[in-house]
Parts: C-alpha cells; sequence; structure tokens
C-alpha cells in the first residue's frame, strides 16, 4: 500500500490545527500529537529535525520507519490527524527499536482516545 498525498498533513494550516488543539502520547525518544478530524481516514505529519537526528541519512530512514508503520496502523486510526516528532537521541535506535517504539505509540494513542 502507498502514502497517497490525502493522507499526509502538508499544510502549515494542518499541522497547526493539531499543535494547537491536540493529545499527545510519547516515549524517550518519540513523541507523538492527535487530534480527530471529520475524515474518512488517518492523515500524518513528521517532523524529523536536524537536533533530533544530525545526518540526512538517519533522518531519512527514520521517515521511512515512521511512515511504514502508519501504513499499517492507518485502518485503526481512522479519523485523526497525527504528527510524530523525533527527539533527541532517536538515531541511535536500531530499527527494529524504533519500529516497536511507534508501533506501542500507535497502540497507546488508540486506547487513549
Amino acid at each position: 500500500m502507498n502514502f497517497p498525498h490525502n493522507h499526509r498533513l502538508v499544510t502549515t494550516a494542518d499541522f497547526k490545527s493539531v499543535f494547537d488543539k491536540s493529545n499527545k502520547v510519547s516515549q524517550r525518544c518519540l513523541l507523538v500529537l492527535f487530534k480527530p478530524n471529520q475524515k474518512s481516514h488517518a492523515r500524518l505529519g513528521l517532523v524529523i529535525g536536524k537536533r533530533a537526528i544530525n545526518r540526512a541519512v538517519d533522518r531519512n530512514r527514520t521517515k521511512r520507519i515512521l511512515r511504514e508503520s502508519f501504513r499499517h496502523y492507518q485502518e485503526k486510526l481512522t479519523g485523526f490527524d497525527v504528527i510524530v516528532i523525533a527527539r533527541q537521541k532517536c538515531d541511535k535506535l536500531t530499527k527494529q527499536k524504533l519500529r516497536e517504539g511507534i508501533d506501542q505509540l500507535w497502540e497507546k494513542l488508540l486506547t487513549h482516545s
């Protein structure tokens, strides 16, 4: 399954609405902000800054892993706008640990909502 444009948060207004009126779940390296939307699908926004992950290769790897995890949970997350923010030292995690961490946050989000 691909990651179509309408399943992404792209505009500043989209991001601002989630930042302003959101709930959150977090762990050491990742913070997930979420709010209900009026759509029949979930939308994802990623904030992966240079401060959190210095090298571009590592930032891109992290984004790929987060998007892939989102694809697997997309059906369960229907009706949410979600922003995932990487915190410092996130690049030190292995692919497996990062994937386990984001999957745990999706589950936490679903029980939280």
